[in-house]
């Protein structure tokens, strides 16, 4: 690794492609440097993330609910199973059944006070004599009669009643007075107590003597109720006494608490009967914060070796790049961030947190495969956060799996709000079927819950499609908001093109054609072949006049020019035209295009006219061969096919479908004699598949045509040496003739 530092140097700063480039002639050293570098930059990406989940996981991770967590009246943080069969001495139960005993337990009072009541009737007599005073005084008229009784102390009557008692006659008057005190006196003889006066002075017509007139028994019952008063009073010590001994005969009272029962769920306001429960389970005990820390940190080493694991065996080559596995690790982050934070305490927020849109944008991204993985380690991490919450954990794998699956052209910008949509409604069906085994009647929580859900599903798909295009460009990645962008014919580079070389942007159509439809029947992506194809030539503009698409006057200027300029001027159009796309700021991927659709292909036409006009001298294929490096993706490889099986059959004119057949099969044949589809994972399959799409597009192209009575001028002909040079430019070693 010492021995090339340059070439490492540039690795680490401009990849793999752009190393290369620019290390010519020395690309052993440039593939040297990255033997070296891969080991240690594997390695060194993967501490990095686990250090960074795990710190994450460390000091954001749930911890177990304290007593400040767990207070009477607060909402309980998260859901608490019991972890065994628990039975114990419940204080408060037994305080209750001690305080229901002791409320059975009459109050007790003392005996009737005699004093009491003789002391109501020689306030009644005193009152009577007075009354006796007044009617015997003869120079005072009725009204004022009734005025000075109506004044005298402990008159409770009402005025009515003191005029009728005054206009009495005398014997009427003492039998109202006789009967007074004697209901009094019968009356006071029993137990009075304070909340029975009420009704013995209800009770005191039925002990008025029937002789008596009806009016003198109203008046006799007016005055007798103004002196009933209670005569026994409570006595607080023999009544404590006696409740004091029905607590004691209470037994404790025990309470069982099943294994796996909830002791209190999230959201749920906490009683001091779950307190009490909590505290018995040992959650109100302090915790050992370190042993916390641990597992925290020991689940997040084994996500991050999952993740690992997941990432060599479906996606080796992303492994060896260091910013797409940064922008998984921050996808993964900040949805178990937001999960921690949003999840804890509460009940119809944690419904309304898209968790499936880091999978989603795993999918749009990079691929299916990723989408998925990022789908397990999202349920993974929320299962940690909301820990004993089944319905969250089942609630964010659907919706993650539904955002991977749903998502099936990231070309389209109405697919991220189809897909949102689906993950609406998957979450909606997680929500109803919790709510069903839980058998909740109550419809407007499962609204709300419902309601949360669907905003869930289309924040998903609306951050999803807001974000893509960012987070991309952060991690190099060609989006396909970007390919779209970079499709549109007023872009300044295909401007150029069809400007400056409209032989190479009509032969770029034809190519994005041909590539597109192959990357389509594989299953590779179509979109970035057909982009690739558009801007895979865009080194031609700078020197048009060489390349025979573009020599419209039928004069080819490397008959003028010696070989090895003409090799130079082929490489430049690959070396310059990524000089062009970066310069235009294009996408890595499609730089990728233009500097591996030719690999490392020879010219043979000009290594042999150069071999020729040096008899005698070996000559180096290397100085003649294209920079490379070869074609590293599927789609890379089919433009260097379409790329070669359109220069030949614009060269050769098949007349029919066998000779177009024969002219691809041996374009394909050749580049695999020759390595150049060895990194590009490309399969037997596809390539018999790629071999068929092409000639479904080429025959739409070279197909029999009408020979209508009217001559016409015959084409003029490409000569041998356009032929040479047109076959030289794709590497093709035949030439048919």
């Amino acid at each position: 690794m010492l021995r090339c530092p340059r070439a490492v140097f540039l690795f680490f700063r401009y990849g793999l492609s752009r190393t290369i480039s620019r290390t010519r002639p020395g690309v052993v050293y440039a593939t040297r440097a990255w033997r070296c570098a891969r080991p240690c930059l594997a390695v060194l990406t993967a501490l990095l993330l686990g250090v960074i989940l795990g710190v994450q996981q460390t000091l954001f991770s749930p911890a177990a609910p304290t007593a400040s967590d767990l207070a009477v009246g607060k909402a309980s943080p998260l859901t608490i199973l019991a972890e065994a069969q628990t039975t114990f001495v419940s204080a408060l139960e037994t305080a209750k059944a001690q305080t229901r005993a002791a409320n059975q337990v009459a109050d007790m009072y003392d005996a009737p006070d005699a004093n009491i009541a003789r002391e109501q009737v020689r306030r009644a007599a005193r009152l009577i004599d007075f009354i006796d005073t007044v009617r015997a005084d003869t120079y005072l008229a009725l009204p004022d009669k009734v005025d000075w009784v109506q004044n005298a102390p402990g008159v409770a009557v009402s005025r009515e009643i003191v005029s009728r008692t005054l206009a009495l006659d005398e014997p009427a008057y003492r039998q109202v007075v006789s009967e007074t005190l004697y209901v009094i006196d019968t009356a006071l003889r029993e137990e009075i107590r304070e909340r029975d006066v009420a009704n013995v002075r209800q009770r005191i017509p039925s002990r008025i003597s029937l002789v008596l007139s009806a009016a003198q028994s109203d008046l006799v019952s007016q005055w007798a109720q103004t002196f009933i008063v209670p005569n026994t009073r409570l006595n607080p010590v023999k009544t404590e006494q006696a409740r004091q001994q029905a607590r004691d005969a209470v037994g404790e009272v025990y309470r069982t608490i099943e294994q796996g029962q909830a002791v209190v769920r999230a959201g749920e306001v906490i009683t001091p009967e779950t307190f009490e429960a909590l505290g018995e389970l040992g959650y109100l005990r302090p915790r050992n914060d370190s042993q916390e820390m641990i597992a925290a940190f020991l689940y997040a080493a084994l996500t991050v070796a999952l993740g690992a694991m997941y990432l060599v065996r479906v996606a080796p080559p992303l492994v060896r790049e260091p910013r797409v596995l940064a922008i998984l690790a921050l996808l993964l982050l900040l949805t178990a961030l937001g999960a921690k934070i949003i999840a804890p305490g509460r009940t119809v927020s944690p419904y309304l947190f898209p968790f499936a849109t880091a999978a989603m944008l795993g999918a749009a991204l990079l691929s299916v495969n990723i989408g998925t993985g990022l789908a397990l380690l999202v349920t993974l991490a929320v299962g940690y956060v909301a820990r004993g919450s089944l319905e969250l954990t089942a609630f964010a794998l659907v919706g993650s799996m539904v955002a991977v699956v749903g998502l099936r052209h990231r070309e389209r910008l109405t697919s991220f709000l189809v897909t949102g949509a689906f993950v609406a409604l998957a979450n909606v069906a997680v929500i109803a079927i919790f709510q069903l085994l839980a058998r909740d009647d109550d419809l407007m929580s499962f609204a709300r819950l419902a309601l949360a859900a669907l905003g869930s599903g289309m924040l998903t798909g609306l951050l999803a499609l807001g974000s893509q295009f960012l987070l991309g460009k952060a991690a190099g990645i060609t989006t396909a908001l970007e390919l779209i962008d970079l499709s549109r014919p007023t872009h300044p580079l295909l401007q150029m093109i069809l400007r400056q070389a409209p032989g190479t942007y009509h032969h770029s159509l034809i190519i994005s054609n041909l590539a597109e439809h192959a990357a389509q029947v594989i299953g590779a992506d179509a979109l970035l072949c057909r982009v690739g194809a558009y801007y895979h030539d865009v080194g031609k503009t700078l020197n048009p006049q060489f390349f025979v698409e573009n020599q419209f006057d039928g004069v080819n200027p490397h008959n003028t020019i010696d070989p090895r300029t003409s090799a130079k001027i082929l490489h430049e159009h690959v070396t310059e035209g990524a000089k062009l796309a970066r310069k235009a700021r294009v996408s890595q991927r499609i730089i990728d295009f233009i500097l591996q659709h030719h690999g490392t292909t020879l010219p043979v036409y000009f290594f042999e006219k150069a071999q020729a006009a040096s008899p005698g001298v070996r000559l180096d294929e290397n100085e003649f061969r294209y920079p490379g490096p070869k074609p590293q993706t599927r789609e890379s490889a089919i433009l260097m096919l379409a790329d070669g099986v359109e220069a030949t059959t614009r060269a050769e004119r098949p007349t029919n479908t066998q000779e177009i057949r024969a002219v691809i099969d041996r374009i394909i044949d050749m580049r695999i004699r020759e390595g150049q589809l060895d990194a590009s994972a490309l399969t037997l399959r596809d390539l018999e598949q790629i071999r068929v799409a092409f000639l479904q597009v080429l025959q739409g192209l070279y197909h029999p045509r009408v020979k209508y009575p009217a001559p016409r001028p015959a084409a003029q002909p490409l000569s041998a040496e356009n032929i040479a040079t047109l076959l030289a430019e794709v590497g093709t070693e035949e030439v048919k003739r």
